[in-house]
């Protein structure tokens, strides 16, 4: 199957092409910082998923030790170019270069819905993080349309429940303040021609957003995505799901057999 048609394909190249686009939204990097970062100054922070950049420069224009990886050698280009630590690689594939509890804070932002195996790079995280260091990781919602390898891990619940069976306990979920048009305008309604325009439909989300985004009256699973900002909990309880999750990676020779 070609890779315009697999949509596991679609998934990929999304997350390789996405930051050579230019499509990254800086209000939205912007409101994170000021969201999660506010008053904190981690020792050591690593971003997955960096693209070109645009994440690293606010940290580091911050006085953070921040570095970043990435799977797109044009991004991580660009990075170097700025002066910027990057490397470029996939760390659901190639895990990450680093020794274990090098960092107190870890990002990500809308990488792991493209990975190929989010269950080994999650533990990498954990691997490199050290105990009760933080880790912000933000998805989009599947309503969106956004391409993922594995939908129906990224739906709103599914994912939280994955984070919290791999280790983390999460303090607090923020939705980016953008309503999903797809709650807004739902498929029955996106049929109707005149609702086709995306000058009437753009129309109709401002007229809703203002009447309810500030009223609170959305639910966390009506918006563009959400960021989970979890702590890291370390527990010998795991070490099933990290084996399990090692011999399941991508080319491990290993096989998981039951009882071993």
């Amino acid at each position: 199957m070609s890779p315009a048609k697999d949509p596991r394909g679609i998934a990929l190249a999304a997350h390789r092409d996405y930051y050579a686009a230019g499509s990254y939204d800086d209000d939205r990097l912007t409101w994170t910082v000021h969201e999660f970062l506010s008053g904190a100054k981690p020792r050591k922070m690593l971003e997955i998923g960096c693209g070109d950049g645009a994440m690293l420069r606010l940290l580091v224009a911050r006085g953070i030790n921040a570095r970043g990886v990435d799977a797109s050698s044009s991004g991580i280009e660009r990075c170097i170019t700025a002066g910027l630590q990057a490397e470029c690689l996939d760390v659901s594939v190639d895990g990450l270069p680093f020794a274990d509890d090098e960092f107190d804070m870890i990002l990500s932002l809308e990488t792991f819905e493209h990975l190929m195996n989010p269950y080994y790079a999650l533990q990498e995280v954990k691997r490199v993080l050290i105990p009760g260091g933080r880790f912000l990781c933000s998805v989009p919602n599947p309503l969106t349309g956004h391409p993922y390898l594995y939908p129906g891990l990224f739906e709103y619940a599914n994912f939280r429940r994955f984070l919290e069976q791999s280790g983390f306990a999460i303090d607090r979920v923020a939705p980016w303040q953008k309503v999903a048009r797809e709650m807004i305008l739902p498929a029955a309604l996106r049929r109707v021609p005149v609702l086709r325009s995306r000058i009437v439909a753009g129309g109709i989300r401002r007229i809703i957003e203002k009447a309810f985004l500030a009223a609170g009256l959305f639910p966390s699973f009506c918006y563009w995505l959400w960021t989970f900002d979890c702590r890291n909990q370390k527990s010998k309880d795991l070490d099933m799901f990290c084996n399990v999750s090692e011999q399941t990676r991508p080319g491990s020779e290993r096989r998981f057999t039951v009882g071993s």
